[in-house]
């Protein structure tokens, strides 16, 4: 195969290279973990306003066919984390090596230059000897932020939402949703970002081509406000949905609305063909476990964080 040498990306045909890379690589299971295209998604056109992460993104192309990439990395500045994703054919491979240490050193050097002490790798699967032995190599360590990967099949009929009364399941209907949809995330998630900020980053991911307002539900409560939410995403290749972000404003929690958000989430996968549907929650955040095991997932996995100091 040669030497491949990286690129900057260039525009929507290397977005959807990226994208057919990962349904390739989830395809493979070869036990090296590919996101979902659906965070993907999410990642590049919801990011921090401060970031244009599109200069962030580095790709290899395949010498022999110019409709694939070999590999493609991204920089996230406001982590000080990287993503690199390969071909499922060169996993453990020279060219791969290749690719990882290019991704290392151009986030060492970015981390550096923003007086950053670590950098990060996300999203390696537990059983990874491959990768994670390449990352041990290179001075990295497991930070012990361990992620559950859960999964659920979709091959049986969901039942409809249980709501209180007054309160319904409903897409957003449009940019009018908005400012009761972004107070919704907003106080789920606890921000400290000035709200009029956070408003202006979901109204931008509204009007970017990956936003589908049918895809987006919530809940809402009589007096119109938003309390629960789930978006999901579908990645036809593989039949998988993936649920992501999901969360209830912490005014409403306790009257089961994260429960009806999640499975209506799940009936619209259902109905989109998904015959399996994935999320991923933080190890020690119990309650969320819990609730997505009372919608019928299950642990199947756990993805490893590592870090490295920035000398």
């Amino acid at each position: 195969m040669g030497s491949l040498f990286p690129r900057s990306y260039a525009g929507e045909q290397d977005l959807e290279k990226m994208r057919n890379l990962l349904i390739a690589g989830r395809r493979a299971n070869n036990g090296t973990y590919y996101v979902h295209t659906g965070d993907l998604n999410w990642w590049l056109f919801y990011p921090p306003l401060e970031f244009d992460l599109w200069q962030f993104i580095s790709v290899w192309d395949d010498p022999q066919d110019p409709g694939k990439l070999m590999g493609w990395a991204l920089l996230s500045p406001s982590w000080s984390a990287y993503d690199v994703y390969v071909q499922p054919e060169l996993r453990g491979s020279p060219e791969a090596e290749g690719m990882y240490l290019y991704a290392e050193e151009q986030l060492t050097a970015l981390a550096r230059s923003r007086n950053q002490a670590k950098i990060y790798r996300l999203w390696v699967a537990q059983g990874d000897g491959i990768y994670s032995d390449h990352l041990l190599r290179c001075g990295f360590k497991n930070s012990g932020e361990n992620v559950l990967y859960m999964t659920r099949l979709l091959d049986e009929p969901i039942p409809v939402p249980v709501l209180p009364e007054g309160f319904e399941v409903r897409p957003m209907t449009g940019e009018q949703d908005a400012p009761a949809r972004a107070a919704a995330q907003y106080g789920a998630y606890e921000s400290e970002a000035p709200f009029e900020k956070y408003l202006q980053r979901y109204l931008n991911f509204m009007r970017s081509p990956v936003y589908d307002a049918s895809r987006d539900m919530v809940t809402a409560c009589p007096d119109g406000r938003i309390s629960s939410f789930c978006i999901v995403w579908t990645d036809s290749g593989n039949q998988v949905g993936l649920v992501e972000p999901v969360g209830t404003h912490p005014e409403f929690r306790g009257k089961g609305l994260g429960k009806a958000i999640v499975i209506a989430g799940l009936r619209q996968l259902q109905a989109q063909g998904m015959h399996t549907a994935i999320l991923c929650t933080s190890e020690d955040n119990l309650p969320a476990v819990k609730l997505y095991e009372s919608v019928g997932f299950s642990v199947t996995d756990k993805h490893l964080t590592f870090v490295r100091p920035v000398e």
